[in-house]
């Protein structure tokens, strides 16, 4: 028979072994759901960004197309490409004033979507 510190010694080492087990087990679980959840972040970054380099090239091809309209318009280049410079300019200064507006309408949008990813998430467990 085994004495009763024998028993209390047997039962915290099974207690301790357990215990280490089971966090392992959250330490794997968490690295895991970490992954997954980037497995589906980097890949919506990845296409953001180059929707983002298509959307330069566009803007900036159109924004060559114009200058060379209104400097076929007005019988100069160089003016029509200024022009389409100062239409830059003015987008710029447009930005920086509406910039609070414009961080927390990305704001919105980024927890939206983050959100729809944890949703997305929860759904499947």
């Amino acid at each position: 028979m085994l004495s009763m510190e024998d028993q209390n010694k047997f039962s915290l080492k099974g207690v301790i072994q357990k215990l280490k087990e089971y966090v392992e087990n959250y330490t794997d679980l968490a690295y895991l759901t970490l992954v997954r959840r980037m497995s589906r972040i980097i890949p919506g970054m990845a296409v953001s960004i180059i929707s983002l380099l298509f959307v330069f090239f566009v803007v900036f091809y159109l924004s060559m197309a114009l200058a060379f309209f209104i400097g076929e318009w007005l019988g100069s280049y160089a003016l029509g490409f200024a022009l389409t410079g100062v239409c830059f300019i003015l987008l710029i200064l447009l930005v920086a004033v509406l910039k609070t507006g414009i961080k927390k309408w990305i704001a919105n949008v980024c927890v939206r979507i983050l959100m729809r990813l944890r949703n997305d998430d929860d759904d499947e467990d």
